[in-house]
């Protein structure tokens, strides 16, 4: 088991072709606690956060509030189809269950 700061290779590691995965990672970060498969906590030093998943053993270090907010635009930009968090959970939360 690591601990790694490169978003991209994290990310890599777990399946986020789910919507619900995605909404419960951004919220997971978002919130700094456990959402479904992921867990957020703080660091030892103010500002700083270690996110964890269930699928991957690595473990992403962010190092700072800058580095978070970061990872948090980088999920909606490359797994929310051009929208916002909430758009995107929406639309296919609404989708799943059309009748």
């Amino acid at each position: 088991m690591a601990t790694i700061t490169d978003f991209n290779e994290w990310l890599d590691g777990i399946d986020l072709s789910d919507f619900n995965d995605v909404y419960s990672l951004y919220h997971s970060v978002a919130d700094v606690e456990e959402w479904g498969c992921y867990n957020t906590i703080t660091g030892k030093v103010e500002g700083q956060y270690i996110v964890s998943s269930y699928e991957c053993e690595d473990k992403l270090f962010l190092a700072s509030e800058k580095a978070r907010e970061y990872f948090l635009n980088t999920i909606e930009k490359q797994y929310c189809e051009d929208m916002d968090i909430e758009s995107y959970y929406g639309f296919h939360h609404a989708m799943e269950h059309d009748d």
